[in-house]
Order: C-alpha cells, then sequence, then structure tokens
C-alpha cells in the first residue's frame, strides 16, 4: 500500500500563473459549471455519489498564500443508526479535516479540483473550503450537501454504492516512489459502516510524531500490485500503517455472486456471510498466508467482512474497470 505514513506530495495542486491584482486580501472562488458542485444542494437519492469541486485561489501583491484547507462537518451522524420509536435526536460527527497543505512558498494563486464521497446516511455535510495567505487574512467558501433516504428507519440494514480507485502498494520497507497527483487523489480507503470514502491525501501523515485521526476511521483499503487489485485490512502485517490505527476488520471469501448477494436483507443472512465464507490465503508471493487481504478482484466477487465494533456485512464488486482509470463499482451491505 502506498503509504498511510506519506506526506501530501506538492504535485497535488495544479499552481496557476501568477497574478498581480490591487486588492491586498487573500481571495478564494468556486468555479462554477455542470461538471462541478459549487453551491447548497439536495442529492439524488443514491448514495455515495462521487462529486467533484473546484476552487481558485489568489492573494494580491504583497502576500503570498500560504495554506488550503477543506473541512466535512456531518449532522447528524454518518454512521447508520436504528432510529428509537420516538425521542431521536440527532447526533453529529466531529468535524473531519480532509486537506491540511501548506503551499510551496511564493504562491500567488491556485486552482484545485477536490474529489469527494457523498454520504451515504440521511443527513447534510457542510464541506468548508478556505485559503489562508503569508499575513493570517483567510477566505473561506461552503456549501451543504444533504440527502434524505426514505429506507432511513425501515431498511434493517445499511447499503451504499462506492466507486474506488486503487492505490499502489507498497511493501514494508521497501522504497517507494512518489505518487502522482491522481494516486494521492484516489479514493482507496473505506470506512465500512458509514460508508466513508477517503483520498490518499486525507489519510496521509502529518510526520512522525502527529498521527493522523483519519486513518483510524478506515477498515479497507483499495490496492494494486501490477495488474492485480485487492481489498485489505488495516490490520494487515503486509500494509504501512501506524499501529494504532490498525482497525481488526476481518475478511471472509464467499461464493454468494450475483444471485446470492441480494439476499442479504437481514442480520442472519449477512452474519451466515461471513460464518459460511472461507479464510483468505495466497498460497505463495507477497500476500502468502496473510487472511486479510482478499484475492485479486474480479467482478462478481462477494467478499464477507466482520468490523472492529462487531457489525457483520458484505461488499459486491459489480464492476471493474482498468483503463483508462482503475475504478471499481462496489455494493455493500452492512449492520445498523
Amino acid at each position: 500500500m502506498r503509504r498511510f505514513l506519506r506526506v501530501l506530495p506538492l504535485l497535488l495542486l495544479a499552481l496557476a500563473c501568477a497574478k498581480t491584482t490591487l486588492n491586498p486580501s487573500v481571495r478564494l472562488d468556486f468555479v462554477g459549471s455542470n461538471r462541478f458542485t459549487s453551491s447548497t444542494r439536495t442529492l439524488s437519492l443514491t448514495p455515495a455519489d462521487t462529486l467533484a469541486s473546484k476552487i481558485y485561489a489568489e492573494t494580491g501583491d504583497t502576500s503570498t498564500l500560504r495554506e488550503l484547507k477543506i473541512t466535512l462537518t456531518s449532522l447528524a451522524t454518518r454512521t447508520p443508526v436504528i432510529y428509537p420509536v420516538t425521542g431521536y435526536k440527532p447526533v453529529a460527527d466531529p468535524p473531519l479535516t480532509y486537506l491540511d497543505s501548506l503551499l510551496p512558498k511564493g504562491t500567488k494563486d491556485l486552482a484545485f479540483i477536490n474529489l469527494l464521497s457523498s454520504r451515504t446516511t440521511s443527513g447534510s455535510d457542510l464541506w468548508e473550503y478556505s485559503a489562508t495567505d503569508s499575513k493570517g487574512s483567510t477566505a473561506s467558501r461552503a456549501y451543504r450537501l444533504t440527502l434524505r433516504r426514505p429506507d432511513s428507519v425501515t431498511a434493517v440494514v445499511h447499503s451504499y454504492r462506492l466507486f474506488m480507485s486503487p492505490v499502489p502498494y507498497t511493501a514494508p520497507r521497501a522504497a517507494a516512489p512518489p505518487l502522482t497527483p491522481a494516486q494521492n487523489r484516489a479514493l482507496a480507503y473505506v470506512g465500512l459502516r458509514p460508508g466513508l470514502l477517503l483520498p490518499h491525501f486525507s489519510v496521509a501523515s502529518k510526520g512522525a510524531k502527529v498521527p493522523n485521526p483519519n486513518q483510524k476511521l478506515v477498515d479497507l483499503v483499495c490496492i494494486v500490485t501490477g495488474a492485480d487489485i485487492r481489498l485489505a485490512s488495516t490490520a494487515s502485517p503486509k500494509l504501512v500503517v501506524a499501529n494504532d490505527f490498525r482497525n481488526a476488520t476481518l475478511l471472509r471469501a464467499t461464493t454468494l455472486g450475483l444471485t446470492g448477494f441480494p439476499n442479504l436483507t437481514t442480520t442472519v443472512t449477512v452474519r451466515n456471510a461471513f460464518s459460511g465464507g472461507a479464510l483468505y490465503s495466497a498460497a505463495g508471493g507477497t500476500f502468502a498466508g496473510d487472511t486479510l487481504v482478499t484475492a485479486p478482484l474480479v467482478k462478481g466477487d462477494v467478499i464477507a467482512f466482520k468490523t472492529k465494533d462487531n457489525k457483520y456485512g458484505a461488499l459486491f464488486v459489480a464492476d471493474l474497470v482498468r483503463t483508462p482509470t482503475a475504478t471499481i463499482t462496489c455494493q455493500v451491505v452492512v449492520e445498523k
């Protein structure tokens, strides 16, 4: 896996040409188009839609840009809940720092495209973008994305769809070349219960003594080795992650396939899928003996799992596209 413990490369940011302006303050604006999300909206009924926003920031003659930050604040919690008959009070998740990047010295302006996956439970997400200059002035823009699911109360298990892209695998203690901008933005890190999908730069370490709290939100990582794409639990000893953030997510191979997966609609059927599954264990090679890394993914696979908090679920590989960019479409069910 490309390391959890990797600093965000500067290549992540697409820097525009320097400009001169008479206004000394920092400016930040969304770039509006049909492709980019730039304003508050209610989403379709499809959870975990992949969206994109583009921002442009600039400063005046007497300062330079110092920092770009993106923060996600959710109400109610992104984690699915079993609603009581009466008296439910929404609970907010702690704010999540999606991106916090110091910019190259002398940066006068920049353009940045942010890829994100929307929430999977009913509620609202506030996405706030801010740019700070060398004088400490900050400009911010924000929008709110709201999802209303008609099955929030009635569904016994939580369900959603994911679009993942893998990051290259690097073995522990092996030298790793820098990630490309596309790899750094890859939505490869999954929190299974909320369906939280994070890019590499969101989980990158801020330094050996400054752990990134986003790492503990991740259960699975989508990795690529040669032509093979796999899913790996963060508890796998083959991954380079901080020991404090190894979530003990267990994996099982099943034979359910396309015909069996739609029947996973209750806690009993979901748990039976896990208990009836087989341990993963590669016969040889990089992942030999590791039960926490899947076999190379194939369209139609159904992978059962058990999270660290003893919630059971299953993931169906609905599609796998390798070109021009590797993308895995998955349908997920998980206990509330």
